[in-house]
């Protein structure tokens, strides 16, 4: 019996972990954001309806959720499937008709559409994100990153308390 409890412990341990650490084989691991940071960057955002939001590395998809209760259109994009599974079910028992998930790389994302990208990645991840926006973003368009500067992007708003950076395509 104690064997069966410590095998179940052990496998639960270890599910956890691969959730938790799973983006680090992709670039970036979850990392839950404090709700004082969320409603920072949702007002930061300036949201509004017939906007279109991309959320790079979606995690669980707390930012997507609260971006949509804007009325934007928020694409959220995440390559761990448990993830996209979570983040699916999230919207459909909140009826968030506003809200997408996409399972796949957001290298392969297509940033033309995008008003305002969100991301919060590894520092190499983001200077990817910051080549492939310099292509594809319109002009206008913002991206909001937390924790990591891009480099070759002139900041038009930086939070140096909580690491939040705005970059705007000119």
């Amino acid at each position: 019996m104690n064997v069966a409890i410590v095998l179940i412990c052990l496998f639960g341990t270890f599910v956890a972990m691969l959730i938790i650490f799973n983006g680090v084989f992709y670039g970036a691991m979850y990392t839950r954001i404090p709700k004082r940071k969320l409603k920072k960057i949702i007002e930061l955002g300036n949201l509004k309806e017939g906007m279109t939001v991309y959320d790079l590395g979606a995690g669980f998809g707390r930012i997507m959720l609260e971006a949509a209760k804007s009325g934007a259109s928020v694409i959220g994009f995440e390559i761990d499937g448990v993830k996209c599974f979570w983040i699916r079910r999230q919207i459909k028992k909140g009826l968030v008709w506003n809200a997408t998930i996409i399972n796949g790389n957001l290298l392969n994302a297509d940033f033309s559409k995008a008003d305002l990208i969100y991301a919060y990645l590894s520092p190499p991840l983001m200077q990817k994100i910051g080549e492939k926006a310099k292509k594809e973003l319109k002009r206008g368009a913002r991206i909001i990153s937390v924790e990591h500067p891009i480099r070759d992007w002139q900041a038009t708003y930086t939070d140096s308390t909580d690491k939040i950076f705005i970059y705007q395509k000119p």
